[in-house]
């Protein structure tokens, strides 16, 4: 009985610690990304919802880099965004 408890607490300790480790994603929670206009769940990638058409990416006018509309700051050149976006 004993050697059988340690057996399921070993498998346990297993899928908890080694398991886990290699398949992330299966732990992990993602993140989904909505449009805050209409809440439309949003690709990364996308400029603009496909639904409501609202604008999600800007270009930087000091690089010409896709950004998203609430950044503050320019992750590819760090010039303030408030100060200069293309549509």
């Amino acid at each position: 009985m004993t050697l059988l408890f340690l057996i399921v607490i070993s498998i346990l300790i297993y899928y908890v610690f080694i398991y886990r480790d290699n398949n992330m994603d299966f732990f992990s929670i993602k993140k989904v990304k909505r449009c805050p206009n209409c809440g439309n769940t949003v690709e990364k990638t996308f400029n603009v919802c496909p639904i409501c058409k609202e604008t999600l990416k800007k270009s930087c006018v000091n690089c010409g880099e896709k950004v998203d509309v609430f950044w503050k700051y320019c992750p590819y050149c760090e010039k303030e965004i408030e100060k200069g976006i293309n549509e």
